[in-house]
């Protein structure tokens, strides 16, 4: 998806200015030096339509634009709940470091439990400040992902606010730095001498330049680069509804071959809306945390030792999930 967003940004700028739209800059930034007022700054409003003029195939971008911005807020809303896959994965080291210490806060009951079923444990190799370190330690790890995970999706949603409006404020903040101030709408430069400027400001997009008094433009013949690049964020934008539904998307890109009819995803019908957990199938063997130290009497006691281990682990898992 990122790759499909480069390639985006790379076909975006290589859209090349038209002949009218350089001489009209040209008219804008270097007229008034040949007219002898070099200290006259354009017009607002002269520099917003010149503006508008050359990228108006651009702000045709905006509308598809929108709603890709709404799609990954979309997405960023989904990783944001409680049963977000991402929040219920970084939270586990939470959860098990709290059954753990769980665990050794009510480590006599347990203990009396595996030791009804399987004996008197043999002598522990670890000492009292070991334990105590180890607590410490599965303290510390509790409650940082879920923090960072959400500082990251705020993070990403005031960015996408942020850029939602941006092809059709690019003109304006284009013109910010070399535009003319509020005070000095007399005194500005405005194409043709320093004076107020009249003509009102055009609209955003290729329809609404039709009688842009500074960039002469062919409403008739849009820009075949633009209008494919639209083509693409509609693809991205069904690609992250299908996501967001569930389905499996592939999201190679699709810039050379555009032009076909599908979208690169398969029918309702045929999509699976309940996927299958795999379990890989492995025939290594089981290799224990702390195998027994007398190997002479493997055989008679193995019986034995799997079903203690067994029983702490499902103590342990069964408290992480009452948790």
């Amino acid at each position: 998806m990122l790759q499909m967003f480069s390639k985006f940004f790379v076909s975006v700028l290589q859209v090349s200015l038209s002949t009218e739209c350089v001489r009209a800059i040209m008219k804008m930034t270097y007229c008034p030096h040949c007219s002898g007022v070099a200290f006259a700054k354009p017009c607002s409003s002269y520099c917003k339509n010149v503006m508008k003029g050359c990228l108006a195939n651009q702000a045709d971008l905006d509308s598809e634009w929108r709603n890709l911005a709404d799609a990954m807020l979309e997405v960023v809303d989904k990783l944001s709940r409680p049963y977000s896959v991402d929040s219920v994965v970084l939270s586990l080291p939470k959860r098990i470091a709290e059954a753990i210490l769980y665990m050794q806060d009510n480590l006599n009951t347990f203990n009396n439990k595996v030791f009804q079923a399987c004996g008197s444990p043999a002598q522990s190799s670890k000492t009292e400040d070991q334990i105590k370190r180890g607590r410490n330690t599965a303290e510390e790890v509790s409650g940082t992902p879920e923090a960072q995970l959400e500082k990251v999706l705020s993070d990403v949603s005031r960015m996408l606010r942020d850029i939602m409006q941006y092809w059709v404020h690019l003109p304006r903040k284009l013109c910010v730095d070399r535009e003319s101030g509020p005070s000095e709408a007399d005194t500005c430069w405005n194409g043709m001498s320093v004076d107020r400027y009249l003509p009102e400001v055009m609209g955003d997009g290729l329809a609404s330049q039709i009688n842009n008094p500074e960039v002469e433009i062919d409403i008739t013949k849009p820009d075949m680069a633009v209008r494919k690049q639209i083509m693409q964020l509609k693809i991205m934008i069904n690609r992250l509804k299908y996501a967001v539904n569930g389905n499996d998307v592939d999201f190679q890109d699709t810039s050379d071959d555009i032009s076909g009819s599908g979208s690169g995803m398969c029918a309702d019908d045929q999509c699976s809306r309940n996927p299958r957990l795999m379990a890989p199938n492995t025939d290594k063997p089981i290799v224990y945390a702390y195998p027994s130290e007398n190997k002479k009497v493997v055989n008679g006691r193995s019986s034995q030792n799997l079903p203690c281990v067994s029983l702490y682990l499902l103590s342990l898992v069964t408290v992480l999930f009452r948790r």
